[in-house]
């Protein structure tokens, strides 16, 4: 990193987590990099609210009295961020204290997002494992999104909790809701965290990767992602939540090949033209499909 450096804001998004926020943030609160941390509580009927008051006057608290769900938490959380940077620390997992510094030094304006690896701690027996994102040649560094694309096509999800993204691109990524297909499997709390990666592929051409384990992911009975992967049912739906998300990559990946190539052609067309020409030119398309036929 430059001299300049960059603010970053840790968003907690919580729901009646009172016994394992508070590492989350302490950890949070200790980074070697200057950082803004932010809890969202949405709905916590629990102490989480006292065990927040503990730390008052080191970090910014959002309380909702209702939920609406972990997405909206997360996204209320990002929108009142003041950083240029976010890193979603989920309320069951924790730091290692060198873990924002480490990962911004790979930032720069061709990379969409930088992550590393991370240990699973089961939270009953304190074991531990390694979850390694990339194989082992890979070291710390910046490498091309084809890589990236292929690791993600091939596995479930780099988890955010290891990541750091741009403000504006996690916004985007949260801000679709739904995706606009009928009869879709979904999962709850499962979909946007695997797009707003797939996202930054469409935008950046590299992302960075630290080949250190710098996050902790809790394993316990109330994790969302984790602990359900055990039970084949609730596994099948994850897995289908996140093929659906990739599906839909796929699809603007695709719309976008083909409108660069359209207004490579017709760059002549200007603002608003763009719009009314998408209507000639697919009828177009169409005809030149069946023709090949």
């Amino acid at each position: 990193m430059n001299n300049h450096q960059p603010l970053v804001s840790i968003v907690i998004p919580t729901f009646n987590r009172a016994n394992l926020v508070q590492k989350a943030i302490e950890t949070s609160l200790v980074q070697t990099y200057p950082c803004e941390v932010i809890v969202c509580d949405h709905g916590s009927s629990d102490d989480t609210p006292d065990i927040v008051k503990k730390y008052e006057d080191k970090l910014k608290y959002i309380r909702k009295e209702k939920d609406f769900g972990p997405h909206f938490c997360w996204l209320e959380g990002i929108l009142n961020a003041s950083g240029e940077y976010v890193h979603i620390q989920f309320d069951d997992d924790w730091l290692d204290e060198s873990y924002i510094e480490e990962l911004m030094e790979l930032f720069n304006q061709d990379v969409g997002c930088v992550f590393c690896n991370a240990n699973i701690v089961n939270l009953e027996t304190h074991t531990c494992s390694q979850m390694r994102h990339l194989k082992k040649r890979f070291l710390t560094g910046i490498y091309s999104n084809k890589i990236l694309e292929k690791v993600l096509m091939n596995t479930t999800v780099i988890s955010p909790g290891c990541c750091i993204f741009r403000k504006d691109d996690i916004i985007n990524a949260l801000y679709l809701g739904s995706l606009p297909v009928k009869n879709l499997e979904s999962y709850h709390g499962v979909g946007p965290d695997v797009f707003m990666m797939l996202l930054t592929m469409l935008k950046y051409s590299n992302f960075g990767y630290v080949n250190k384990a710098l996050a902790f992911l809790g394993d316990h009975d109330d994790s969302i992602t984790i602990n359900a992967g055990k039970s084949k049912e609730k596994r099948d739906k994850i897995q289908a939540s996140y093929n659906n998300m990739k599906i839909y990559y796929l699809g603007l990946q695709d719309i976008g090949k083909k409108w660069g190539r359209y207004t490579r052609k017709f760059n002549w067309i200007k603002g608003d033209d763009l719009l009314r020409f998408r209507f000639i030119l697919r009828p177009i398309e169409n005809a030149i499909k069946m023709f090949r036929k």
